[in-house]
């Protein structure tokens, strides 16, 4: 397993250059790999077993089997109807509830062989939870059929989380790799520290408004699409389980007081370990006979763990993605809160200095300044800024009347 997950590490390994903030990587890279991570321990046969174990009494077991997997299995819905209903077909009266049990205990060797009706309904009633006695037109089936597609679901969602990520790569053009290159390091020699700094302040001279703008506008684009897509995705993923959470919860509600059975009943709801899966024989004249099969789904107790913290997961990047584009919004709009940005990343400067440096760059060009000082040497970003102060103090100088100065 080991092997399997190891190169996804190197896809978590930090850049030279990085064209990602924190919550955009946490947001796509990490939620990727969790996600492929999911999908290789769920398809690990070797360590969690087949996917579906059922007990029949068919000699061809592994057509059953595969019938099973194939068309699915079901539980029984647990109603107040049913149940009471159920339960009239098998208990004389509560008066005799004691002699019932009696007749009737649940131990181990009470799973031999069923032969009688009313004992059969007794006994199937306390197997698991939805696995019970079926009642012709009364009981309800719930079929079972999602964990086919759960190793396809996890797939898609980590190809639609890293998708913002390929998209942003794809509109930053290494832009950033071609601004930054050889200059992240801590120790420069003398030529490189010098060209880069100039090819810097040549840069940020010259007039590139409307390309800084949507180099900034895509980049928020891509934001807010991460923040869609884990909102969409906890939605999605309560649809695909059938009203995941809102049952799931009744079951979290049961840890603090320690009541396992509650917490195995209604997690069953959810995720149940034991299914039933009829198959339809032929015999020799044509005579439908009806084969009542008990299941196992090994995986339901992986897939519980899995989806809860997915769930938690999602709702967690959604709260940091919603939060983060707030904090981008209130940057974006408030002047005085981009200088304390920028003045956050030098020790030495005032903050007229950086008013002054900052006073003919554009938004875009803001926001491009604060990728680059991410990613160059500090003491390379204190003397852009300090150059850039300087060029506006000459040019506002030379703009001046004669008599004035």
């Amino acid at each position: 397993m080991y092997s399997a997950v190891k190169p996804l590490s190197k896809y978590l390994q930090f850049k030279s250059i990085r064209i990602y903030d924190a919550v955009f990587t946490i947001h796509s890279k990490c939620t990727f790999v969790i996600l492929i991570t999911c999908s290789l321990l769920l398809s690990a046969r070797q360590y969690f077993g087949d996917p579906i174990q059922c007990l029949s009494e068919e000699k061809n077991i592994e057509y059953v089997q595969s019938y099973c997997w194939t068309m699915g299995t079901y539980i029984l819905k647990q109603d107040n109807a049913t149940s009471g209903n159920a339960q009239q077909a098998v208990r004389p009266s509560n008066a005799n509830a004691a002699q019932w049990r009696a007749k009737h205990p649940r131990s181990r060797s009470d799973l031999r062989p069923l032969v009688d009706h009313d004992e059969a309904y007794a006994r199937a009633a306390f197997i698991a939870e939805g696995v019970g006695p079926e009642l012709r037109g009364v009981s309800e089936r719930e079929y079972l059929r999602y964990y086919q597609w759960v190793i396809i679901l996890l797939l898609v969602q980590s190809v639609i989380f890293v998708f913002p990520s390929c998209l942003w790569k794809v509109w930053e053009g290494q832009r950033l790799k071609q601004l930054c290159s050889q200059v992240g390091d801590a120790l420069l020699s003398d030529e490189t520290y010098n060209t880069r700094r100039r090819l810097l302040v040549k840069y940020f001279t010259t007039d590139h408004e409307d390309l800084h703008f949507c180099y900034m506008a895509k980049y928020v684009f891509c934001e807010v699409l991460n923040c869609v897509i884990s909102v969409v995705n906890i939605i999605f993923l309560d649809v695909f389980l059938n009203g995941f959470w809102a049952k799931y919860l009744q079951a979290l509600a049961t840890l603090p007081f320690y009541d396992w059975d509650h917490w195995n009943r209604v997690s069953s709801k959810v995720f149940p370990k034991i299914s039933k899966c009829e198959v339809l024989k032929y015999g020799p004249s044509g005579t439908v006979n009806v084969m009542d099969n008990l299941c196992i789904l090994p995986l339901n107790i992986l897939n519980e763990k899995i989806f809860v913290f997915l769930w938690c997961w999602f709702l967690l990047i959604a709260i940091v993605s919603v939060l983060n584009i707030l904090c981008r919004l209130a940057m974006l709009s408030n002047k005085n809160l981009r200088e304390k940005m920028i003045r956050s990343q030098l020790s030495f400067m005032t903050k007229r200095h950086v008013q002054r440096a900052l006073r003919d760059l554009t938004i875009g060009d803001w926001f491009l300044l604060m990728k680059v000082s991410v990613n160059v040497n500090p003491m390379l970003f204190g003397d852009l800024m300090q150059e850039l102060c300087e060029l506006r103090t000459s040019s506002s100088i030379s703009m001046m009347p004669d008599s004035a100065v």
